[in-house]
């Protein structure tokens, strides 16, 4: 979906809530709270934005995690309205995550910054020498569009007493849902069995050692946890659809990459939550 297509589904759903009696103003509030996102995939028509699996590119002081590669994002080939996130304008991001993270709500996993510009060489990810690295598909922007910013806002509240009807038009105005080997940046969470933001909130507070039913989560930093960042602070950086045959027969499903809005501008990614959740 283009800027263009996007518009157009705007104008569509203005006509059908004007349809439903929902005054202009009331229309535009409800509108006001919507978050942009976009996402990448293999099949897109769109310009190249990024690859899908590989071994990373990296500056040669800059050992390889010890994770895999999922996704490179090209931060400059992504146009200002792909979100409201306060992504680098050039450089790329690297999405790493562990492929054989086979239980909910681990979080194993990290991202790398390498702005424009660094000479690279490309980083083979060996286990017992063994190249584990996902199959590599070229990525292209294919959806530009538009996430409701909470769950509370498909019903009617006071400030949008038509909030459930304006919700059921924007829903029916739908053209996108998440596909295998897809990247989508910003945006909300897709929830499966827990919820990303939610779990590295819990994470990061003072009783952060354990989440998720008492499972222990490794690499949290103490500094977070002293002065963590408020709950609206979190955002969806990435997620990505690993189906079983691209995550080497694991059933992980969905990857979530959570960070504190303001780490990701100041490019700061110690502190990003990966968050891994099956779908059975």
């Amino acid at each position: 979906m283009t800027h263009a297509d996007m518009q157009m589904r705007l104008d569509r759903f203005r006509a059908t809530a004007a349809e439903q009696g929902i005054a202009p103003a009331e229309v535009e509030r409800w509108m006001s709270r919507l978050r942009p996102f976009t996402v990448l995939l293999p099949c897109g028509d769109g310009p190249e934005a990024g690859r899908w699996g590989g071994n990373p590119w990296l500056p040669g002081d800059v050992p390889h995690p010890p994770f895999t590669l999922v996704a490179t994002i090209d931060c400059a080939a992504l146009p200002a309205e792909a979100t409201d996130l306060p992504l680098p304008s050039d450089g790329h991001l690297l999405l790493f995550a562990d492929e054989n993270a086979d239980e909910c709500c681990t979080f194993e996993g990290t991202v790398l910054y390498l702005p424009a510009g660094k000479a690279l060489a490309e980083r083979p990810y060996r286990d017992d020498d063994e190249d584990i690295s996902w199959p590599v598909e070229s990525m292209r922007q294919t959806v530009v569009s538009l996430h409701l910013p909470t769950a509370a806002d498909d019903g009617d509240t006071p400030e949008h007493p038509r909030g459930k009807d304006l919700a059921a038009a924007w829903e029916a105005t739908s053209e996108y849902a998440l596909d295998e080997r897809a990247v989508q940046l910003g945006g909300l969470p897709t929830v499966f069995n827990h919820h990303p933001i939610e779990d590295a909130i819990e994470a990061a507070g003072p009783d952060g050692d354990v989440c998720c039913g008492g499972q222990r989560l490794p690499g949290l930093h103490e500094d977070i946890r002293r002065d963590p960042p408020k709950d609206e602070d979190w955002v969806v950086l990435a997620t990505a659809d690993a189906t079983p045959d691209m995550v080497n027969g694991q059933y992980t499903d969905l990857i979530t990459w959570v960070i504190p809005r303001q780490d990701l501008a100041d490019l700061r990614f110690d502190r990003v939550y990966v968050h891994h959740d099956g779908g059975s």
